[in-house]
């Protein structure tokens, strides 16, 4: 598995830097060469949902109390800091970074191992960082606009930026049992999460594809343009 986990991140890692080096995520439209493709992905990750995803939330939030629930999230949250430290840090962000960090210590510690939010409490601000964005501050390519399976909307060099968080994921040291049991639990947590805005997605747009790729793309190009503005202050989107 492990073996598995480092050729999917050299495949996705070289694929990112070495291809379709004239799409940008400045682009006003997203760069969408394999629509086709992305089209039936996306069709059978809404028959998955509808099918196993959806009521499997459906229980999650019908069987664990709101509290239980947002102090999962929370743990869960309190992991992504110490990436998102780590990849600021990389992005050339010292004071982010050490916003991260302080949050990381104080809701692992006072927090009770990230089960509540201390540090927004007490003004430490989360902020969202990744490989994927780090590439982008970098200057890498974001290439095309790619559906995967289960996990939805993504770009050539945001895949290689999940690869790089699969990878070197803590997770990876527990048994293969517990990694999954873990993994599960956090996209259920994900997905019960994000549930209310689904349906003002689908109530935004005739077409949901369109409006979903639109949104992910302005989003990813925000936080990209974010990092280099705050690298460089001095620089124009």
């Amino acid at each position: 598995m492990k073996r598995v986990r480092q050729l999917a991140l050299g495949f996705a890692f070289g694929l990112s830097l070495g291809t379709f080096a004239h799409a940008d995520e400045t682009a006003t439209q997203p760069y969408d060469p394999l629509e086709r493709v992305n089209r039936v992905t996306f069709a059978l990750n809404d028959v998955v949902d509808m099918v196993i995803v959806s009521p499997l939330v459906s229980i999650w939030n019908a069987v664990l109390p709101q509290p239980v629930r947002q102090g999962v999230s929370n743990v869960f949250d309190n992991l992504d800091d110490v990436y998102a430290c780590v990849n600021h840090a990389l992005q050339g962000r010292g004071t982010q970074a050490g916003t991260d960090l302080s949050r990381v210590l104080v809701n692992t510690t006072v927090g009770v191992g990230g089960l509540f939010d201390v540090g927004t409490k007490i003004g430490l601000k989360k902020s969202y960082g990744d490989f994927g964005q780090t590439l982008g501050v970098w200057g890498f390519s974001t290439g095309p606009y790619v559906v995967l399976p289960l996990l939805g909307p993504s770009t050539l060099r945001e895949t290689a930026g999940r690869a790089v968080r699969v990878t070197t994921d803590a997770r990876n040291l527990l048994p293969t049992n517990t990694y999954y049991a873990l993994t599960g639990t956090e996209y259920l947590a994900t997905r019960a999460d994000a549930k209310a805005n689904e349906g003002l997605i689908a109530a935004s747009s005739l077409d949901r594809y369109v409006f979903v790729r639109n949104l992910y793309w302005q989003r990813r190009s925000n936080l990209v343009q974010e990092g280099r503005q705050t690298t460089n202050p001095s620089s124009q989107p």
